[in-house]
């Protein structure tokens, strides 16, 4: 199971892919649903995740940086997938014009910079540049400023067009809060969203991120660009009801992560375990050491707070975590139970992404991001 690592990470890649078909389903037919895959697909491989997504039905990506866009667009191009759009949130900075180019990447501008950035290499090369224009409607982040829009759109207006040579493919904004339902800001953004819209009628209009996708058909536009969701977790994790929280139930869940047990231990009321000695035996105890540790990106401040699950028993963790294993406390696992053991699972779909990242205090996008090279990696796809 393990080879020569002491854990497993599980990627089900058919898992993203219905993950995608579900949000893909949410919009009418002729709304695109892309796949975000920046930060490595969330830390899960994008070399591997959006090919599969690509196979889905996928037909637009977007990632971060110009680096991320051009790895993906070698592995879209290995997976026979070479002409899909790939589109670079961090838009095109000074000494990146050629790569764009060169890679068939399209940027996302965010400044008026970038405008005139592309607009030059648009005239040096005499070819129309592709892109989208992200501009801020409340999230105070990327995006053009109220102030630039307002300067973009005067002049773009009595035969002006600072846009010259930019094919702008998408107009985009980002939602702040769409997480929460009822938050004042997705009315805000949504109605300021609209107002811009008619003032570029030939791009495409893209505003839902993951949250936005369930937040309803006012919100999907002409494209989606769902993230967090294609991984098995909702923005707001665990704190989600009603409709959305009937949806979120519908995703797959994405990663598994098991550990290889390396010991098991009788110990004595009032030994501690582990650093610091933070836990003391309150009775004679059964301890299991498993194989992983803050090192793997396994939260060292879950000790004491989270359990894994051993062939269906909760066995919580007691002490510190350390950098290459942690302690189990298995006493009232049956002993038979134990011993024909060799795994504990760490993340699965009774103790998902999103439920560490509340025990954690943090989102289920870190622990994702977070997860660790040193363990064995397995993608399952069925297809």
């Amino acid at each position: 199971m393990f080879g020569s690592a002491d854990s497993l990470i599980t990627i089900d890649l058919d898992a993203i892919a219905a993950n995608w078909r579900l949000l893909d389903g949410l919009s009418a037919p002729a709304t695109m649903t892309a796949g975000v895959v920046k930060a490595d697909a969330y830390g899960l491989g994008a070399d591997v995740v959006a090919p599969r997504l690509a196979a889905a039905g996928c037909q637009l990506f977007f990632v971060m940086s110009l680096d991320e866009g051009v790895e993906l667009r070698q592995n879209l191009r290995l997976a026979g997938f070479d002409s899909l759009p790939i589109f670079c949130l961090s838009g095109c900075h000074a000494g990146q014009e050629d790569a764009y180019l060169a890679h068939g990447l399209s940027p996302v501008i965010n400044d008026l910079g970038q405008v005139a950035r592309l607009g030059m290499l648009a005239r040096r090369h005499d070819v129309a540049i592709p892109a989208a224009l992200h501009i801020d409607t409340g999230m105070t982040r990327l995006g053009l400023t109220p102030h630039e829009t307002d300067w973009l759109i005067e002049h773009l207006q009595d035969g002006a067009n600072a846009l010259d040579g930019i094919e702008l493919v998408y107009l985009m904004s980002h939602l702040s809060s769409a997480e929460t339902r009822n938050a004042t800001s997705n009315g805000q953004q949504l109605a300021a969203f609209d107002a811009l819209r008619p003032f570029f009628p030939k791009a495409r209009a893209s505003l839902a991120n993951s949250g936005g996708v369930l937040l309803g058909p006012s919100f999907h536009f002409d494209m989606t660009r769902p993230g967090i969701a294609l991984y098995g977790a909702h923005p707001a994790g665990t704190s989600v009801t009603g409709v959305t929280g009937e949806q979120t139930a519908a995703l797959q869940p994405v990663v598994r992560w098991d550990a290889r047990i390396l010991q098991l231990r009788h110990a004595s009321t009032g030994e501690v375990v582990g650093y610091g000695g933070t836990h003391i035996l309150t009775r004679d105890s059964l301890i299991a050491t498993i194989g992983v540790g803050y090192a793997d990106g396994y939260p060292r401040c879950l000790g004491g707070i989270a359990s894994a699950q051993i062939d269906g028993h909760n066995a919580p963790i007691i002490g510190r975590i350390s950098m290459d294993s942690m302690a189990l406390d298995v006493t009232n696992i049956p002993e038979a139970t134990i011993r024909a053991a060799t795994a504990a699972r760490l993340l699965g779909p009774d103790y998902d992404s999103s439920m560490m990242a509340r025990d954690a205090g943090t989102i289920s996008y870190e622990i994702l991001t977070g997860l660790g090279r040193r363990p064995a990696w397995h993608y399952l796809d069925d297809s």
